[in-house]
């Protein structure tokens, strides 16, 4: 028996070592095994041990790579290997990790993507940098915050940038205190600092350029300089070098290409064509204390108690008033009014009977140059109210007859004075009007002969015309 034992032991032996399988609850390991165990009411129980951290090397002395234990000391408990250089905990699905296919039953209290340390965050996308997340601290921190594909160089020292949306400030080296936000915007900034953009490819081209403000779509996109505030799609859009602009609408300044400019602008035009100085509704320079308007001014409402200005330019010597209902013009001021004397040359001989012209040939004073000797007439050059007065005599007449004096308007009797003449004895007639002239109308003196031939007296206190403008 015991010869028959020795050699079932053997032959058992031999079986186990040719096949290097142990089953333990099965006498036929599987074959893919080293170990197998089976059971439908028991499980593996594995060490538990009490490790103090992810570094310990004396609870277990010098542990072996791939060493299992069931970590029961510091938290979080759970399943450990050894990695060669610390303890890893195994991955495990619970309610306690972020899921790529998202997570339910979260509290906004305690739960939070991020660190529990004192390292910056970075999140990438395709292994491209998308979103960083700096050190706050304000003695030490670099206080950068980025978020957008290709957004703020990662290797870049500048510090306190905000850079949001793809590729923004993707090559920035010092460039220091810039907020910029849309797709491209500062994209070739390297050194400029304290910027301020809002807009795709707003001042896309800057690269050294400090202090600007930049916000709408390619709002200063060509420029590279300092102090530019442009406020408007495409405002000072062509604008590379100049500095100290301002610019406030859509494509305001489009085509400024100077320094000290201001512009408050409505361009419709394609690519800004409409842009200028002319246009703009207020257009200034800085350098030159300068500010105008293209549009009429209005102060208050001029439809209840404000009032506007003219747009036009006045003439030589004309003042600004008002129609006091919200109106101003020009007109011409006391100084620029217009006053006309004229007198006879030599006497007149009126041959005929009827209405005739008196040759009023001489000028005593016209401060506006506005009477012709040659046609003997007044001719207004400007509108307003005008006072006339005319007189003239004649040498002795023996008769009954009728003789009169008239100012005629553009050819056209205006008002008259006349009576009937008895003795023998001078004539003598005078005229006084107020009449209303615009430029271009005329005014002349005539004479009603009753009885021809008659002689006008040339003495200048007897015969004379004269016209004052009264407004």
């Amino acid at each position: 028996m015991e010869i028959k034992k020795i050699l079932f032991y053997c032959i058992f032996l031999i079986s186990f070592i040719s096949k290097a399988q142990v089953g333990i609850g099965t006498v036929s390991p599987n074959a893919s095994s080293m170990l197998d165990i089976t059971s439908n009411n028991k499980g593996l129980l594995i060490p538990r041990v009490s490790l103090t951290s992810t570094s310990d090397v004396t609870t277990i002395a010098s542990p072996t790579t791939s060493l299992l234990v069931y970590n029961s000391g510091f938290a979080p408990n759970g399943y450990y290997y050894w990695n060669g250089t610390l303890w890893v905990q195994l991955a495990t699905v619970n309610n306690t990790n972020w899921s790529i296919t998202g997570n339910s039953g979260t509290s906004s209290a305690t739960n939070f993507i991020g660190t529990t340390d004192d390292v910056d965050l970075v999140i990438r996308r395709n292994n491209i940098r998308s979103g960083f997340i700096g050190n706050p601290a304000i003695a030490s921190g670099n206080k950068n915050t980025s978020f957008g594909a290709n957004s703020l160089n990662a290797v870049g020292t500048g510090i306190r940038n905000t850079a949001i949306g793809t590729n923004v400030m993707p090559s920035n080296t010092t460039g220091q205190l810039n907020v910029s936000i849309g797709d491209q915007s500062m994209f070739s900034n390297l050194t400029g600092n304290t910027n301020t953009v809002i807009g795709v490819g707003a001042l896309y081209s800057n690269s050294s350029g400090n202090e600007n403000v930049a916000l709408g779509r390619n709002a200063l996109t060509s420029a590279n300089a300092n102090n530019n505030t442009a406020l408007g799609f495409a405002s000072l859009r062509q604008n590379s070098t100049g500095t100290n602009n301002v610019a406030i609408g859509h494509q305001a300044g489009y085509n400024e290409t100077g320094s000290n400019k201001l512009y408050i602008e409505m361009s419709t035009a394609a690519n800004g064509t409409d842009s200028s100085i002319d246009n703009a509704l207020i257009y200034g320079e800085f350098n030159n204390r300068i500010v105008r308007t293209n549009g009429t001014i209005q102060v208050g409402n001029p439809a209840t108690s404000g009032y506007s200005f003219p747009t036009s330019r006045g003439t030589v010597g004309q003042v600004l008033q008002t129609d006091g209902a919200g109106g101003t013009s020009w007109a011409n001021s006391v100084n620029s009014l217009s006053l006309v004397r004229t007198n006879l040359s030599a006497n007149q001989n009126v041959a005929s009977t009827g209405w005739q012209k008196i040759a009023f040939n001489t000028i005593a004073f016209d401060t506006n140059s506005e009477f012709n000797t040659t046609t003997n007439r007044f001719t207004a050059t400007k509108a307003g109210y005008y006072e006339v007065n005319a007189g003239f005599h004649t040498f002795n007449k023996s008769d009954a007859e009728y003789y009169g004096i008239a100012v005629y308007k553009n050819g056209v009797e205006y008002q008259e004075t006349s009576s009937h003449h008895y003795g023998d004895k001078l004539i003598s007639r005078i005229i006084n009007c107020t009449i209303n002239l615009i430029p271009g109308d005329y005014l002349e003196i005539y004479i009603f002969n009753g009885n021809a031939p008659s002689t006008i007296d040339a003495y200048t206190g007897k015969s004379y015309f004269e016209i004052k403008q009264i407004k």
